[in-house]
């Protein structure tokens, strides 16, 4: 199963291999995990004051949003935001398919659009939204935005004080700390599979996607916090 995931990773793929709870506590990569905590917040430096409704009826009203997320764990977080009061606009790609049903179910409040930023003028409608951002949520692979100039400094120091929130499948540390990966996969490596397999011994999962709608919840509080 090993070589199998090396072998499916090496060529471009998604595999893991199913492991119990402690075969991943004994994992490089688990033990890298358990080294830090499951949410950091990092203070980047001081930023001009910003003025916010007077008592607004939700706690997020007056912030805007950018949400550069797919799929479930990060739109989640930002359409809890929305929920709050956020003004969120999520920019996709125009290379990247979606799940309509995934973009329907986590799209409450939002507005969207299609951006290639590699397009000059795409490019710079982004640095105008960016200027006027209070926050950008990204949910990629750790250093898969930053050939765009999308790293968290990048965007800090032309928008200073912004907040940018990050979350990715395996942290951004350890030997996978650059290896994509969604809740099913981590389910499968981190014991989770192992312990909701069947009578027979086949692996099992989670009832629902439960990882990602968690950290998406967890990240719209570190974003608040």
């Amino acid at each position: 199963s090993e070589e199998v995931q090396e072998t499916v990773y090496a060529a471009g793929g998604l595999a893991v291999a199913v492991r119990g709870p402690r075969n991943w506590a004994e994992h490089p990569q688990g033990a890298a995990v358990a080294g830090h905590p499951l949410l950091a917040l990092d203070r980047t430096g001081d930023a001009p004051a910003r003025t916010l409704p007077p008592a607004p009826a939700r706690p997020a009203e007056g912030l805007r949003v950018l949400d550069l997320t797919r799929v479930i764990a990060g739109p989640v977080a930002t359409r809890t935001l929305a929920l709050l009061g956020a003004d969120v606009l999520r920019v996709d790609s125009p290379r990247l398919p979606e799940s309509q049903a995934a973009h329907s179910d986590t799209g409450f409040g939002k507005r969207s659009t299609v951006l290639d930023l590699g397009a000059p003028a795409d490019r710079a409608a982004f640095e105008e939204l960016l200027a006027t951002a209070d926050i950008v949520v990204t949910g990629y692979r750790p250093g898969a935005l930053d050939r765009h100039g999308l790293a968290p400094e990048a965007l800090i120091e032309r928008r200073p004080g912004l907040i940018v929130a990050q979350l990715s499948a395996w942290g951004p540390y350890g030997p996978w700390g650059q290896r994509r990966g969604f809740d099913s996969l981590v389910q499968a490596a981190s014991g989770i599979a192992a312990i909701e397999a069947d009578r027979d011994g086949h692996p099992g999962a989670l009832p629902a996607q439960a990882l990602d709608h968690g950290t998406g919840y967890l990240l719209a509080a570190a974003v608040l916090r």
